[in-house]
């Protein structure tokens, strides 16, 4: 079986990334498991970890160096991490949380500080640009939609002066294993300020992107808004920018 492996630090983080990690694992038929790199004397990730019954591997060293090892043992289908960052620092993630998801060449599930975790994952926000990159990133939770009961909805934000497409050949051309299975939601505007708030309108509990895991200054506005404005955990995908993606989400 594979696992979601559940990154703790001796926060009050330690909680909801567990409970977003066990929300994924269900959808993905995965265990979860916890690691944990010691930089302190305290046991608060221990304590999280044995009250939520999940197994912790803990080891010492430089923290991102260990925890992106150990996201990408073999057996690992996703990492979930926890935001520490804040808008004021212009890093929504927090130092770690930011190294882990730019350097990691797998799923990432990043919980905001103050995040409304579900306990089971049932509607989805898949926002969609118009690339063949991004579109295929989350294309293994679409095609897991059906059997898994999730909701989910493929988001396409046409900003102005945009040429719109009928939703019938938007899904036909970037999200085909949808057809029949996902919902298409078209809106007008800013792609930054649409996708948290159509998260929250549709009671979201995971927004889900792919990217090209770049969040330097002008890269991925749509990315950065929902992780500094979204109170639900935001999946993030890896993609190669030769396949298209021009760094806008």
């Amino acid at each position: 079986m594979s696992v979601v492996l559940a990154a703790l630090d001796n926060s009050l983080a330690a909680n909801p990334v567990l409970v977003a990690a066990r929300a994924v694992a269900r959808v993905l038929g995965a265990r979860v498991e916890a690691v944990h790199v010691l930089t302190e004397s305290d046991r608060g990730a221990q304590n999280a970890a044995e009250a939520a019954g999940v197994p912790l591997r803990v080891s010492s060293g430089q923290v991102v160096q260990r925890l992106v090892e150990a996201g990408h043992a073999p057996e690992v289908a996703a990492v979930v991490v926890g935001a520490r960052g804040s808008t004021g620092t212009g890093n929504p993630l927090g130092s770690t949380a930011l190294a882990v998801v730019t350097s990691l060449q797998r799923p990432v599930v990043v919980v905001p500080a103050n995040a409304l975790v579900a306990a089971a994952l049932r509607r989805v926000l898949v926002p969609l640009e118009g690339t063949i990159s991004t579109s295929l990133a989350p294309r293994s939770i679409i095609e897991l939609a059906a059997a898994a009961a999730l909701d989910v909805t493929v988001l396409h934000v046409d900003e102005d002066g945009e040429e719109s497409v009928q939703a019938e050949e938007f899904l036909g051309r970037y999200c085909p294993w949808g057809i029949g299975s996902v919902r298409l939601e078209r809106r007008a505007g800013k792609r930054e300020e649409l996708v948290p708030l159509v998260a929250e309108e549709l009671q979201s509990d995971l927004i889900v992107f792919g990217w090209a895991q770049e969040l330097s200054e002008g890269r991925a506005p749509v990315v950065r808004a929902a992780l500094e404005r979204s109170t639900i955990p935001v999946m993030l995908f890896p993609v190669s920018v030769g396949g298209g993606d021009d760094g806008r989400t």
